[in-house]
């Protein structure tokens, strides 16, 4: 192919494309695996975690033997080993597709971070591998490998190979596009990786060749190397496309149509006709787009691009440092961070702001830059905050050995820093009012007021709204709650989080109680509810490896929030009526949907959620023989299982329907661990209770599969009537398995 003069044109396409191009998989990892006593549904929810560590293994060695293959053929042309290894890679890949949530992309990305669990200077090392939602890094391998032995004894090693060899070859992303539906494909990966190692020999040689393209800015690309090379096309003539489409993007005049791309070579794809002849190559390497996240309007998606260029620009000679930089500026580098990385971050966006601030053309690059910041600095944990101290535009931390780290900002930055640390201040009063009288000054509320964005006097108003809700000896008082509803309304989603997060753990049982009905008034009039089910289950969830008494409430508040009424509205209720599990059309879909995508998303976070709480349950069970006064209550276990069973049970979907089918099956076993403890009728009453909201929530899932789990349930009806001759046990047992009918 020639490419002719520059008679091709834009299409409608290019932003479609452009927005094809940006995202990325911000799930959150699992907390720590945790052996505990054996059960049933121990086993079961093990054996998900060993399903997908089994992935996990595999995508490991789909990386490892990249990185085997590409530093094997930079050094030494042994054609007969690469074969070998390029066998061994097909069959990896192919097994990886069996996985149900597989995308059909490999992504290897550098994060960065130093996590406190690895040693100083490993977030050199700091990669992060994903396909789909699943994900893994050198922290959860040291995890896998402790789940699976053997079998992944050498996981968190052969990984930490694999990305010095990234390192080496200053590979900061890597993508690869896996299309395995004809026969042909492996043959294109194959063919492309073949390429991608000849490029990686030829810039190791530094030598003029007529087979590496150099991009915009004069640097060897792999990606539009690759680009030619995969569709025969002569570099010469890929080099003169770079050419011509250059001044759209960088010149006096660009074009509007390719404002959101940020290289040239993701703005290829945005014309039809070289689209048609060009076919993208499956691997794609340090496209530092990916390090971004994308806004979806559009003046702020054209000024996230134009920062990413004039990093890319600045930096990117130097791959590992540019995607630093553009963590620095983009909040989802904040994620997961402690001190020493939050230091180094605002040191290189201190670095980028005075470097934009020099450029003529600017615009606005440094709102958005500033803007980005702060979202990242919003969720970093408030300890961290408190770990530090501003004073001007310099800010003071300890670091590892204890030693006092001093560092100087942009100006724009210490305020932030110093909003933030109040707002944490902040926090901690609110958390104190119902123990003492809080006084808040006028700095507390410009913070206040800030944060829910509204003015400094409707922010004292709501600090006095909060402070009437509680009496002299620091009782939650429901009623003056109800008659300020109209007022908090007023803050919508603002003001359910602040509420939720500072008053959920009252001390007191009946304050709590309290406290959930009066909630439900609330979230019965927000005009955005989809904000307050994404609260409430990131906050259950997404803290997997903690339980709180909030858990079960905030459980309740989901069950409501997914259907399209509250009959429970204005009672005094601290569970879900069983009766909401024949509610069907009365289900709010929106929601569900919501609730699914959540589920899905944080699959293994929701596992490890419940196995914890059954581990909790069974140390209570233990602890009635040993004395042991520090378990959770047996009640508040057992109806916490219950109010999630609901919520599954509701929300459906692959992933609820194999938890309750699992708990229905483990209290449908009168010799599990939990019946064996008990010899009174009291005692297992909130077992069987439980299941038979678990039978009646299974039953809706309508699977035939399930019809032979309740008749061997229904069999063992004479065991659980022999656990008591109470007839009131006998018959709530007989009660319990008419569900099984």
């Amino acid at each position: 192919m020639t490419p002719k003069e520059a008679d091709f044109s834009l299409d409608d396409s290019a932003q479609q494309l452009y927005q094809q191009l940006a995202g990325l998989d911000t799930s959150v990892r699992s907390g720590l695996d945790n052996d505990h006593a054996e059960s049933g549904l121990i086993d079961f929810l093990g054996e998900e975690e060993k399903w997908l560590d089994h992935y996990r293994i595999i995508l490991a060695d789909v990386v490892c033997l990249l990185a085997e293959i590409l530093q094997t053929s930079r050094l030494s042309n042994l054609s007969e080993q690469t074969a070998k290894q390029n066998a061994l890679l097909f069959d990896k890949l192919k097994k990886l597709t069996k996985l149900p949530q597989f995308d059909g992309k490999i992504q290897c990305r550098h994060k960065g971070r130093r996590l406190l669990s690895e040693k100083p200077g490993t977030e050199e090392l700091d990669f992060e591998l994903s396909t789909g939602n699943l994900l893994l890094d050198l922290q959860m391998a040291r995890v896998v490998s402790k789940r699976r032995g053997a079998i992944a004894a050498t996981l968190h090693a052969g990984l930490t190979r694999a990305f010095k060899t990234f390192k080496a070859l200053e590979i900061v992303n890597l993508q690869l596009d896996i299309r395995l539906g004809t026969p042909d494909d492996l043959q294109k990966i194959s063919s492309s990786l073949a390429l991608l190692c000849r490029y990686y020999k030829k810039t190791k040689e530094k030598q003029n060749s007529d087979f590496i393209v150099v991009d915009e800015y004069g640097l060897p690309s792999p990606n539009l190397t690759l680009l030619a090379a995969t569709n025969n096309v002569k570099p010469e003539a890929i080099q003169s496309l770079v050419h011509k489409i250059k001044p759209m993007i960088f010149g006096e005049d660009p074009a509007k149509e390719l404002a959101n791309f940020t290289t040239v070579y993701d703005a290829f794809f945005a014309f039809k006709k070289l689209r048609d002849q060009l076919s993208k190559p499956p691997f794609e390497i340090n496209n530092l787009q990916r390090f971004m996240q994308t806004p979806g309007n559009p003046q702020k998606a054209a000024a996230t691009a134009k920062i990413t260029r004039m990093v890319i620009a600045e930096y990117g000679a130097k791959p590992e440092q540019a995607s630093q930089v553009l963590a620095s500026l983009n909040r989802e580098g904040y994620q997961n961070i402690y001190t020493g990385t939050l230091r180094k971050r605002l040191s290189m966006a201190s670095d980028f702001i005075q470097l934009a601030e020099k450029r003529a053309s600017r615009d606005n690059i440094e709102q958005e830059t500033i803007s980005n910041i702060e979202q990242g600095l919003n969720n970093i944990g408030d300890d961290i905050f408190d770990d530090i101290d501003i004073t001007g535009t310099e800010v003071s931390s300890t670091d590892d050995q204890g030693q006092t780290v001093t560092w100087r900002l942009h100006k724009e930055l210490p305020p932030l820093l110093s909003f933030f640390k109040r707002r944490a201040a902040i926090k901690k009063k609110m958390q104190e009012m119902p123990h003492r009288q809080v006084e808040f000054d006028a700095q507390d509320y410009a913070v206040i007021a800030r944060n829910f964005q509204i003015d400094e006097q409707a922010a004292q108003h709501l600090v006095s709204l909060l402070q009437a809700c509680f009496d002299g000896n620091g009782h939650f008082r429901r009623s003056s709650f109800e008659k300020n509803i109209p007022e908090f309304i007023k803050f919508e989603a603002k003001v359910f989080e602040f509420l939720w997060h500072y008053l959920k753990e009252l001390i007191s049982r009946d304050d709590r109680v309290s406290f959930l009905n009066a909630l439900q008034g609330l979230i019965a009039q927000l005009k955005d509810p989809q904000k307050a089910l994404e609260i409430l289950l990131r906050d259950i969830f997404c803290n997997s490896h903690l339980i709180g008494f909030s858990d079960r409430n905030g459980l309740l508040l989901a069950n409501i929030l997914i259907r399209k009424y509250n009959q429970e509205l204005g009672s005094h209720i601290e569970l879900t009526p069983e009766e909401v599990l024949q509610v069907r059309e009365g289900l709010d879909p929106i929601m569900v949907e919501q609730a699914v995508l959540f589920l899905e998303n944080e699959r293994e976070q929701v596992y490890h959620k419940l196995k914890i709480i059954h581990e909790e349950l069974q140390k209570t069970i233990a602890a009635k023989t040993a004395s042991d006064k520090k378990s959770m209550p047996l009640r508040y276990l057992t109806t916490l299982e219950r109010e999630l069973i609901i919520f599954l049970s509701l929300t459906g979907g692959d992933i609820a329907h194999k938890i309750v089918r699992g708990l229905t099956k483990e209290y449908g076993d009168p010799k599990a661990s939990l019946y064996l403890a008990g010899t009174d009728a009291s005692y297992f009453r909130p077992f069987l209770q439980v299941l038979q909201v678990a039978a009646r929530g299974l039953r809706r899932f309508d699977e035939t599969k399930d019809l032979s789990l309740f008749q061997v349930i229904a069999d063992q009806q004479t065991n659980f009537s022999n656990l008591s001759a109470n007839q009131a046990h006998i018959t709530l047992v007989k009660r319990v398995m008419d569900w099984m009918q």
